[in-house]
């Protein structure tokens, strides 16, 4: 899935899960209003996919899974892409705080109601696509400007 056919609702940073690195990451929606997650910095050296990540098919495999959730759970969803994927993935939810870490296990994670993500994101959906993000290459036009 291509970026062109995403509108981009929020771009973040956050820290990787060791802490060690910032990651960025941009929210997207579709024509369809499904929400999308895509992964597309990291100040440190890990690779990492950068396709879009349905948030959907994501909370339907978490809500699959019996607490507490670790991030080798979400390998599942990045087979044959990189090892560090799923982590940093990982990482965003807890900073959007869709996860939170489990009491007692550092490495252990739980899910946390969406509704505050889900409002805001809810929110930017509905408002006007931000003027300061130029438009894809396929929109722009060149206008020829007599004198």
């Amino acid at each position: 899935m291509s970026e062109e056919s995403m509108r981009i609702l929020k771009t973040g940073e956050c820290p990787s899960l060791s802490g060690r690195s910032t990651l960025t990451y941009k929210i997207g929606c579709k024509d369809d209003k499904e929400v999308y997650l895509c992964l597309v910095g990291n100040s440190g050296q890990g690779v990492f996919n950068k396709d879009w990540i349905s948030l959907m098919q994501l909370d339907s495999l978490l809500a699959s899974e019996e607490k507490p959730i670790t991030s080798g759970r979400l390998h599942e969803m990045f087979k044959g892409k990189s090892a560090n994927s799923a982590g940093f993935v990982l990482a965003v939810l807890l900073n959007e705080k869709l996860m939170k870490i489990s009491k007692g296990n550092l490495r252990h994670y739980e899910r946390l109601d969406p509704s505050e993500f889900n409002a805001v994101i809810q929110a930017l959906m509905v408002s006007e696509p931000d003027a300061t993000q130029p438009p894809s290459a396929k929109t722009t036009k060149k206008h020829k400007v007599s004198p």
